[in-house]
């Protein structure tokens, strides 16, 4: 079975996948696009449990997966680009990756950082989208028709006109709000994961 889905946050993406394994679906392979692949299973007793490591060398990172390997811990998918691991495992009572106070902490401050970071390269999309532009245009899909004269045309030779441009416009108009909305998202995200940390501080 395969599933599209777009997650922003890798504790509700957890939720869902142990969501989906209660079913009797486990994970087998997750893409960048956001397409899952799920087989049946009849085990239901098993766990999956989501990391973030941006910044392990090459030597941390084997010796990270050997220690994980080594409690029972298997790896469904690594995404190299972001540092983030999937990880599955049978319930023995151990199925928390972060047990201890310092490590939730740590956890969360990986999250911050991955957050930062993505609205940081959203907001220079959008700053590198409306380079030579106004920002106006982001409040005026009418903008974004290039067509010389076209809103002055009339009858077919309009209709002709705005029917050919629209797909173009829509694809000029969209991208900026969808960078404009991820960066928004992520700086969401960053609050909540700072707010996490005092709470575990308290």
């Amino acid at each position: 079975m395969i599933k599209f889905k777009i997650f922003f946050d890798i504790e509700k993406e957890e939720r869902w996948l142990n969501e989906m394994l209660a079913k009797g679906w486990i994970c087998s392979n997750i893409n960048s696009a956001g397409i899952y692949t799920f087989q049946p299973t009849e085990n239901l007793e098993q766990v999956i449990r989501i990391d973030c490591q941006q910044e392990l060398r090459k030597e941390k990172k084997a010796t990270y997966k050997q220690l994980h390997e080594d409690f029972g811990w298997r790896i469904v998918k690594e995404k190299a680009y972001d540092g983030t691991y999937y990880w599955l495992k049978r319930k023995d009572g151990n199925d928390e990756l972060f047990s201890d106070h310092d490590s939730h902490i740590a956890k969360y401050k990986r999250l911050m950082k991955q957050a930062s970071n993505w609205a940081i390269l959203s907001f220079i999309f959008l700053m590198i989208f409306y380079a030579n532009d106004s920002y106006y245009s982001l409040f005026s899909i009418k903008n974004a028709y290039f067509t010389p004269g076209l809103w002055e045309k009339e009858g077919f030779s309009f209709l002709f006109a705005f029917l050919f441009e629209t797909p173009f416009a829509i694809g000029r108009f969209i991208p900026p709000w969808l960078f404009l909305v991820t960066c928004s998202i992520y700086i969401t995200l960053y609050y909540r994961y700072r707010k996490s940390i005092q709470q575990f501080n308290q």
